[in-house]
């Protein structure tokens, strides 16, 4: 397997920086992990799109907005006779939200009331339009899916929006990803002995973090070590942010740490 890394900050692009984006490549198979603004940059579309499928954690914009750039590419390219399946796109189940409903009663008056609907980017997302060769679905923690020779599994993290860490394992390698969490040891088993943890540090030590939605980086470094991961991979960083800082952050609780770096590629053995 390889993995490409098209995009690591949050929560808008920077210069040639993008949003959140890993390309994990198994023969013929590609599965691509979130798809935030600006990852497109990096896609070879003639050779990326053929047996594709696309995984989204969570329904906020930074990590699936660059759906809006492949869409019209599949699209382009199935017309043009080069994309002859649809890419399969996967959503979380959608979140609920309760919103105004105004009604007439039988005596003609005005009257509101609060009904419970889906989140309207899941709504967006699943009447995408008709320029677009995808087949949008939605998954939850329970559902397993196999692709090729890898097991994709999933699990529930802490943030303000249902968020799904995935673990894709094969013969020989365990990735996990995390997408967006808050600080929760129970993902410790779910990442357990992974010989890569790619895991979101979006705060530094001395930044106001508001509630659990988001890791600072010795916390990710302290989930790594607890799960016994054999590599961390930092990533979902501040776009004007040294990188380096981060790093430094993690290291004394989980020497082999990295930073995500776009365009770089990692063979997984």
């Amino acid at each position: 397997m390889e993995l490409q890394i098209l995009g690591s900050v949050a929560p808008f692009c920077s210069l040639d920086k993008n949003c959140s984006g890993f390309l994990v490549t198994d023969g013929l198979n590609k599965i691509l992990l979130d798809c935030g603004p600006g990852v497109t940059r990096l896609m070879d579309m003639e050779k990326m799109l053929d047996n594709l499928t696309i995984f989204i954690t969570h329904l906020h914009k930074d990590h699936y907005s660059g759906l809006l750039e492949l869409g019209p590419a599949s699209y382009v390219y199935h017309n043009l006779g080069y994309l002859n399946r649809e890419i399969d796109v996967y959503i979380p189940n959608a979140d609920k939200i309760y919103v105004d409903d105004y009604y007439k009663d039988n005596e003609g008056w005005c009257n509101r009331r609060k009904i419970k609907t889906n989140i309207p980017d899941y709504t967006y997302l699943t009447n995408f339009g008709k320029e677009q060769y995808f087949n949008i679905n939605d998954y939850n923690e329970k559902d397993k899916f196999r692709i090729g020779d890898i097991k994709i599994s999933f699990k529930k993290t802490k943030h303000n929006l249902t968020n799904y860490a995935i673990k894709l394992e094969s013969n020989n390698y365990k990735l996990c990803y995390s997408g967006d969490t808050g600080y929760d040891e129970e993902l410790c088993k779910f990442f357990s002995n992974a010989d890569l943890l790619i895991c979101e540090a979006t705060f530094l030590k001395g930044q106001n973090r508001k509630g659990n939605n988001h890791l600072y980086a010795h916390e990710a470094a302290k989930l790594a070590k607890l799960s016994n991961v054999k590599q961390l991979m930092l990533t979902h960083f501040w776009p004007t942010i040294d990188k380096e800082l981060y790093r430094k952050e993690a290291i004394d609780i989980f020497e082999n740490t990295i930073v995500a770096e776009e365009g770089k590629k990692l063979i997984l053995k």
